[in-house]
């Protein structure tokens, strides 16, 4: 599916997901095929924005999203096993596992129903530098970076965590607190990686840089540097946001995942002070959207499906259950627990 201003679409396209109004009411359901008079009713109803079935050829690695997925994992615990052997970092297995993800990410919405769905797949240092990397060249696609700079933003997602090699893998998975000590010693990744990275001298200062400050903040609470300010390298800036949603979003050895709505959130509020607000705004502006028609499970434990996204709030949206509907925007005592499919 396509997301399509109403000024870019033209008649005989096919909506790809139906259409409600504010109040939950059905406008057209998926697969109408738009007219003339289907644009006007949208001008007059004020919406800018629908999906619609997309059939334009794309260019694709050749492999379904599952295969590339777990291509790209073993690519990833390949070189990382070498890198903690003391071997250099395998280029070409970087480069091309880096474009077999570039190529996957053209259908956006599906892209984040994949990701969810192959969270289980291995250990979480491995299946999170994959997801960084398809969040990296996703985010560099949705403020219109030209392609050699996204495809540079998905090897810094890929090469984010590799000083995590060098840390004692109990420390890493520890289910608890960590000890001062032991929290020193986790941020020591962001320098060993970022050491590995200008020694292999293949990869530009801006993928290393990723590595060395994709913990940094605004506020100066980050590390390695403590640095304050919005004046982050934007492959750094770019790799902290993709970094924390998929983190929030995934299950880690000390927490549970939060929905995708929660991490939207969340990365809203780190804006104010913390994460570069250019990033998290056009995040938090696009990632709701793509979950329309999904269905998602209540804080109440019902079940329902979202029907409608206010571009003023996008994460509090309108659930349908059954034939009852929850407008999240108003009803701030119940919120979107998981999205199920």
């Amino acid at each position: 599916m396509l997301r399509i201003k109403i000024s870019n679409l033209k008649p005989g396209a096919r909506l790809g997901k139906d259409i409600y109004s504010y109040d939950a009411q059905l406008l057209l359901p998926r697969g109408t095929v738009i007219t003339q008079e289907h644009l006007h009713h949208f001008a007059a109803r004020g919406i800018e924005e629908v999906f619609i079935m997309d059939s334009r050829p794309r260019p694709k690695s050749g492999k379904p999203f599952a295969d590339v997925y777990v291509d790209s994992l073993q690519a990833v615990k390949s070189f990382m096993l070498e890198a903690k052997l003391g071997k250099s970092l395998d280029v070409e297995e970087i480069k091309t596992t880096t474009e077999m993800l570039f190529l996957q990410v053209f259908d956006e919405i599906d892209l984040f129903r994949q990701i969810r769905l192959m969270k289980e797949k291995d250990d979480y240092l491995f299946t999170h530098s994959v997801n960084v990397s398809l969040l990296c060249i996703l985010i560099g696609r949705w403020m219109k970076c030209d392609e050699q700079v996204i495809r540079e933003l998905g090897v810094a997602g890929l090469l984010h965590d590799i000083g995590k090699v060098y840390i004692d893998s109990e420390i890493l998975n520890k289910p608890g607190q960590l000890t001062k000590e032991e929290y020193e010693e986790v941020k020591k990744h962001t320098t060993l990686g970022y050491n590995l990275i200008v020694q292999n001298g293949s990869f530009s200062h801006d993928v290393a840089n990723a590595a060395l400050l994709h913990h940094e903040r605004a506020d100066g609470s980050g590390y390695p540097i403590g640095t304050k300010g919005y004046n982050l390298p934007f492959y750094a800036a770019v790799t902290a946001v993709a970094d924390v949603y998929d983190a929030i979003t995934s299950d880690r050895a000390y927490s549970s995942r939060s929905s995708p709505y929660t991490a939207a959130e969340i990365l809203w509020e780190e804006s104010f002070g913390r994460l570069d607000p250019r990033i998290t705004k056009v995040f938090y502006d696009k990632i709701a959207n793509f979950y329309v028609g999904n269905q998602v499970r209540l804080s109440n434990n019902e079940i329902g499906v979202v029907i409608f996204v206010d571009p003023s709030m996008p994460t509090r949206p309108i659930v349908m259950v059954d034939d009852k509907f929850y407008n999240l925007a108003t009803d701030r005592s119940i919120f979107i627990q998981e999205v199920i499919d």
